[in-house]
């Protein structure tokens, strides 16, 4: 998951990252299909005290963290068009585009396996102050001057269960303190148990649930906002 510190960088990106147009639209309409008729899907939306005191959870890897490099693709996004790989990709070509035009205030940073030089995780600190056009694309909640969102983190697979994501989320609600923020959120999808024991294990509690709903391979899209209901469990803590 800015750049009003990293135009420069951005602008780098640009060229690598730039894809044909036939290998977008090809992607396009592979999104759409995946879409389905109708879909929905629900999340829980979680926070944090930026100032509030959270031990940082130890990981399996030794690591240190640092802001993205086109370099780093390589390792964390392998090139493989026919599968997510290429997905996650283009999502991020997309992402640091929406930066460069101001659409976006994120800044993308990286976990590197200090074993190996290696990046094991990458995940964004955005801003309030999005485009509306983003907000409701992307299901999005309106940020308060004061408050952070971490999103779009992302572990290659093996990285996966060796508590680097909790590691790493920790450190970055920290990191939203430098850009002002006093409290930061992050919403994971209710059915994905790992991450949310890795973002709670990282200081952050639950406070809201976003439904997200959409039609027709996703031409018409929905969402909402609710209070968490005072009874509410997690999945895995369900009976």
């Amino acid at each position: 998951m800015s750049r009003r510190e990293g135009e420069g960088e951005s602008g780098r990106h640009r060229p690598a990252l730039r894809e044909g147009r036939l290998a977008g639209l090809v992607r396009k309409v592979r999104w759409r299909l995946r879409e389905g008729i109708y879909a929905r899907r629900v999340s829980v939306g979680l926070r944090r005290d930026v100032c509030a005191p959270v031990a940082v959870p130890s990981a399996g890897v030794p690591f240190s963290l640092r802001r993205f490099a086109l370099d780093d693709l390589t390792w964390l996004f392998p090139d493989d068009d026919a599968g997510s790989g290429a997905d996650v990709r283009a999502d991020l070509a997309w992402r640091l585009r929406m930066v460069e035009r101001g659409a976006f205030v994120s800044h993308c940073f990286v976990a590197v396996d200090e074993a190996c030089g290696r990046p094991c995780h990458v995940q964004w600190i955005t801003e309030a102050g999005y485009d509306a056009a983003i907000r409701r694309g992307g299901a999005l909640p309106v940020l308060a001057p004061d408050e952070a969102m971490l999103e779009n983190a992302y572990t290659p697979p093996r990285y996966r269960g060796r508590g680097v994501m909790a590691a790493v989320t920790a450190m970055m609600a920290e990191r939203a303190g430098e850009v002002g923020a006093r409290s930061v959120v992050a919403f994971v999808d209710e059915d994905n148990i790992a991450s949310l024991k890795g973002t709670c294990k990282a200081g952050f509690r639950p406070y809201t649930i976003r439904v997200r709903r959409q039609y027709a391979f996703g031409l018409a899209r929905t969402a909402r906002f609710d209070l968490l209901p005072a009874d509410y469990a997690f999945p895995h803590q369900r009976p």
